[in-house]
């Protein structure tokens, strides 16, 4: 679950913070959850070590890490050769240490000076985290934008808990929160660069579906597939694509909300306005 992969479990200690966004007299809003505090955001950087894939590799990694009081907080390591090479990505804390830049000309100096306390590692990526930008900006392109964003409670010093699965949503935060009630739909985005949670909260009269279409992999099919879908209102909440033959077929898949219309019409209208190249691979309701 990507809530387990993001570190929010049982027993977590979890920060948050709200924001407002508004556009055109619209406006909706965003709980953003980590289980990093304030106190870290200057320190936290993510680093990637590019590995030979073999027994002690990882312990080299950590090791050179630990000599140095650098924290290894999330991480995910995966072999892309079986036997020949891996990768490790990981959330770093160099609070204890300094910062990135001597890091490098220390990985650098040890591989010169013992090779072999870095025989299995080959390289070392760093860069700062943009953990802070999620706390404080929220989500924002890196241009002006025509939507207005603003926080309406900084994060807190002091944590909350997850307990038997559930987040309860702090007090002060509920006086902005005007029509959130038990049972409002929520939809939860697991932002993986950042190590957060993004909890959004949808319209009560909301109805989504999921639609899989099959569509040519050419210039031009995304945007007509779209355009066809809004062409009825249909707002599209989640859009993936995925090639199944290069050059030939490929899958979109999407979650919307299709508003007041039946999921049956939609899709049948959007065929129709397509032509028989465009395929529907499946639909139906998403319930919550």
């Amino acid at each position: 679950m990507i809530r387990r992969r993001l570190g929010l479990e049982d027993g977590s200690q979890v920060y948050s913070t709200l924001f407002r966004y508004e556009h055109n007299g619209s406006k909706g809003h965003e709980m953003v959850l980590s289980t990093f505090g304030p106190e870290n955001y200057r320190e936290l950087c993510n680093l990637t070590f590019h590995m030979i894939d073999a027994p002690g590799a990882c312990a080299q990694a950590a090791k050179f890490l630990a000599d140095r009081n650098v924290d290894i907080l999330n991480s995910v390591s995966v072999s892309m050769t079986c036997g020949i090479s891996m990768v490790w990505k990981m959330l770093v804390d160099l609070s204890y240490y300094g910062d990135s830049t001597q890091l490098v000309e220390d990985f650098a100096a040890l591989r010169r000076s013992s090779p072999a306390a870095l025989s299995k590692v080959e390289s070392m990526e760093i860069s700062h985290s943009h953990i802070s930008d999620r706390y404080t900006k929220g989500m924002t392109g890196p241009q002006p934008s025509k939507i207005r964003v603003k926080p309406l409670r900084r994060v807190a010093r002091s944590p909350s808990l997850i307990s038997e699965g559930s987040f309860t949503i702090p007090k002060d935060y509920l006086e902005h929160l005007e029509g959130v009630k038990e049972g409002t739909p929520v939809m939860m985005v697991g932002d993986v660069d950042s190590w957060v949670l993004s909890i959004s909260f949808l319209p009560e009269k909301a109805k989504l579906a999921e639609m899989s279409f099959e569509i040519p992999d050419k210039p031009g099919a995304i945007h007509r597939t779209t355009e066809a879908l809004a062409a009825q209102e249909v707002n599209l909440l989640a859009v993936q694509s995925r090639v199944l033959v290069y050059g030939q077929r490929m899958v979109l898949d999407v979650v919307a909300d299709i508003g007041g219309s039946d999921l049956d019409q939609v899709a049948g209208s959007a065929l129709a306005a397509l032509g028989g190249e465009f395929k529907l691979r499946s639909k139906g309701p998403v319930d919550f």
